[in-house]
This record gives C-alpha cells, structure tokens and sequence, in this order.
C-alpha cells in the first residue's frame, strides 16, 4: 500500500533518466501486476485507485504517448469496479479527469484511438452502471455518472458510432444496447438529476441525447424493420422522442426573448430536430405502423401540443397517417365479418 501511494510522486523523477515511452511501460507493467480483482480488501482497493487516480493527474498521463499505452490498463481497472458496483465516486472521479485530459488534448493531437478505447470499454458499463444507480436516490453518484456518460458519447464520431454498431454479433446485441441506451435517456428527462436551475447541463443533456439518436436510428431502421420488427425497441425509441419534445427545459416560449435567442443561436431548437427523426422513422415502419395504432395515438398527439409550429406540422401528416392505417385495419376487419 505504501508503495502505491507514493508510487506516481517518482514519475517525474524518472522522466528525467527515461524516456516518456518507458516510463509508461514501467508504470503500465506495475498498475497491471496489481491484482485486478475486487475481492483484496476495501483498503487496498481504495489505495489502488487513488494510485492510479494520482496517475491520470500526473505529467506522465498528459503526454499522449504515454497516455495510449497507460489508458488500457487504467480502463481495465475502472470497468472492473463498474461491473461490482464497487468505489463508484472514487472511479467517477478518475473517468472525469480522463475526459478532461483527451478534450483538451484533442485540440492539439487526434484522440480517435483513445476515444475508441474508451467506447469499448467503458460505454455499455456505464449504461449499466447508471441503470443501477438511478433506479436508487444516489443523486451524487447519479450525477457524477450522467456526466461521465455525456462527456462519452460528446467525443463520440460517426466512426466511433459505426464501430460501435458493427462490433455487435448478433441483432438481439444491437437491440440490448439500444434497449439500454434509450432507457437511461428517458430517465434522464423523467428524474430530476440535476438541480432545477441548471439548464445549461440539460440543454447540453438534451443536444447530446438528440445528436445520439441521430447516430442511432439508422440502426434500429437497419436491424428491426418489416420481417425482422421488434415492438420492444421500437416503442423504447417513439416514447423517447415523445419525452424529448415535450420535456419543460425544451419549451423557449416560457422563456425571456434573450435567453431563448441564446439556446437557438448555440444548439438551434431540438425540438424540431427530434420530431424530425420521429417522423422519418415513423416513415420507415412501413405495415409495422399498425402495431402502434391506437396506442401511439395518445402520446404523439401529447407532442402536438408542444407550442411550436413547425413541430405541429411535423407531426400532422403522421396523424393523417394513423388514421388512414386505423381505417385500413377496419375496413379489412369489417370485410372479413
């Protein structure tokens, strides 16, 4: 335990007789031969992490040479804990400095590998993680993890995305993931996890939950559509979207004229941009949109009611939609008799 307390205060030392390279693999070599299970004792487990906590903060981690070579090790650790649900504020602190540390490095240097490590280790953990954290009131916890997740998928490219998509083996991968994904988001608008007067970490919440979906949907078209249809899924993708619309922190009208000039000027207004999805989508279903009639009635004529034209008309054609399909599925009915 001493050693590995005091262990990252001689990086810098070694700095001046090595090269960043070695130093790294030295570091890499210790952090990975500590044991790697849960199971060694609170203590431990607590010193462990602050030693490589004390790591990420250090100079070493800032060079990206370093970096590429120490980030594996570190991430192993971290999603180890993730997975027991053990020494959660401790990891989410670590999680957040690494963030940090590769957004401000990715002004200067491509970070595509790191972020692609960090996709593959850490995003469906994550999700689980706050699935598991939500459903209880650790609203520290909860919050730490909401940011850890945005700051994720923020760094998050369309390659990113497509490698995320095509590494699933199976459809039943891809609908777990988008099942899981869809979820914490809708809890994300449904539970109050951040105070009330912070809107900027909603409105920034709120671009990265639609810049996702953006990401997603084509997925979801791809992999659930006519034979292959999967009402699970999709009915988890239409009560997102009809959340997100509707959701208060959206609504600029209640808003002064300065404030909503600012939110539409920076991110454009998301509403629209979300009902726009909903509507291609709703396109996309094709015969499967008779599963969602009449349920789907209901909440999409909630989103109507969103006091804002352009949306309005978005959704129309889609009513005129359900009830050409209701009709359809009646007079067949009516036929049939």
């Amino acid at each position: 335990a001493a050693l590995l307390n005091s262990f990252p205060a001689i990086f810098d030392e070694l700095l001046q007789m090595f090269t960043v390279q070695e130093v790294a693999e030295f570091v890499r070599g210790t952090l990975g031969s500590m044991p790697s299970t849960v199971h060694i004792g609170q203590s431990m487990d607590v010193v462990k992490l602050q030693s490589i906590a004390h790591t990420v903060d250090s100079r070493l981690f800032s060079f990206p040479e370093s970096r590429r070579i120490l980030l594996p090790v570190v991430l192993h650790h971290i999603h180890l804990h993730l997975r027991q649900q053990k020494e959660l504020l401790i990891c989410s602190g670590i999680l957040s400095s690494i963030f940090s540390i590769i957004k401000t490095s990715s002004l200067d240097t491509p970070v595509q590998e790191e972020v692609e490590m960090m996709v593959e280790s850490l995003l469906d953990v994550l999700l689980q993680t706050l699935l598991a954290i939500m459903t209880k009131s650790q609203s520290q916890e909860a919050g730490e993890y909401v940011s850890c997740l945005l700051s994720l998928l923020r760094q998050m490219s369309d390659i990113h995305f497509k490698h995320l998509l095509d590494n699933f083996q199976s459809k039943e991968e891809v609908m777990e993931f988008l099942l899981k994904i869809f979820c914490v988001f809708r809890n994300l608008m449904k539970l109050s996890i951040f105070p009330r007067d912070w809107n900027v970490m909603r409105l920034l919440t709120s671009n990265t939950i639609v810049t996702t979906v953006q990401y997603l949907s084509p997925a979801l078209h791809k992999n659930f559509t006519e034979a292959d249809f999967e009402f699970k899924v999709w009915n988890s993708y239409f009560s997102l979207t009809v959340l997100y619309i509707s959701q208060p922190s959206l609504q600029l009208e209640n808003t002064t004229p300065a404030k909503r000039k600012n939110v539409l000027d920076k991110y454009g207004d998301m509403r629209v941009m979300m009902a726009y999805e909903l509507f291609s989508m709703w396109q996309n279903l094709g015969e499967n949109k008779i599963h969602f009639i009449p349920g789907m009635i209901g909440p999409f004529l909630g989103v109507t009611l969103v006091p804002q034209g352009e949306v309005r008309n978005i959704m129309i054609p889609i009513f005129h939609d359900m009830m050409d399909w209701e009709q359809r599925k009646n007079g067949n009915f009516k036929q049939v008799h």
